[in-house]
């Protein structure tokens, strides 16, 4: 006598305008059925902070000297920015690194030409209309030589959270359309989970042929314009 076998679990793709639908049928023992949609919802709001990661490169014929350079260089860049009135706990440490630089030379081995150190400093600017001020001052006069801007919310402040609830109902709304197509009831959610690839607004600033006497930088915030997207099964309770 042959056992049947539960049938398998199936999931029917369906094709939608809005995203993907997913219509999950159900054999004996396994997830218990559903339909499965990704909700979206879009929101905008304007950045009040702004995070400033600036760094600088040095070389030299060794390690000490690369260092000390580094060292001095960015020292000036930390006195011009305390002196435009950031907190010392606004400016922190970010990557440091020094490491060797070899010079090539053919049927030979490598050698050791010199050291590079890099360093890079991260500020938090709690005025945004002062952007492009600082970054002036922190590139100027053999300061800086990158630099790199991330505008965002302080923290307490999650506009994504009015999105997400606006997100899972699209979800329900859509699945609720799916079942009726289908001929069945919508139950509950039974899993919930963030599909969105959540990004800030930056931009890298170009050191390139910056002159000591160019014209002030300006760097519009503007809205930061975000889209959520939730991924939700949903019960099938029968027809």
């Amino acid at each position: 006598m042959v056992a049947a076998k539960a049938p398998a679990l199936a999931a029917t793709p369906l094709v939608g305008s809005a995203g993907p639908l997913t219509l999950v049928t159900q054999g004996n023992g396994g997830p218990p059925p559903g339909i499965v949609v990704v909700g979206e919802a879009k929101l905008s709001y304007k950045p009040d902070i702004a995070y400033l990661t600036f760094g600088a490169v040095e070389q030299a014929a060794t390690a000490e000297a690369a260092q000390t350079q580094l060292a001095t260089r960015l020292a000036k860049v930390f006195e011009r920015a305390k002196s435009l009135g950031i907190a010392d706990g606004d400016i922190a440490s970010g990557t440091y690194n020094i490491a060797p630089q070899y010079a090539y030379n053919p049927g030979s081995a490598p050698r050791i030409s010199g050291y590079q150190a890099t360093q890079q400093l991260i500020v938090t600017l709690r005025d945004v209309k002062g952007v492009g001020r600082v970054l002036d001052a922190i590139v100027r006069d053999d300061g800086a030589t990158t630099a790199s801007i991330r505008f965002a919310l302080t923290a307490g402040k999650d506009p994504e959270l009015d999105a997400r609830t606006r997100a899972i109902q699209d979800a329900r709304d859509k699945a609720d359309a799916m079942a009726k197509a289908a001929g069945v009831r919508l139950g509950s959610a039974i899993s919930v989970s963030d599909a969105s690839s959540p990004s800030y607004p930056s931009l890298d600033y170009s050191l390139a042929g910056k002159a000591a006497q160019a014209p002030s930088t300006q760097i519009p915030t503007g809205d930061v314009e975000l889209t959520v997207r939730m991924q939700v099964q949903f019960a099938i309770l029968g027809s």
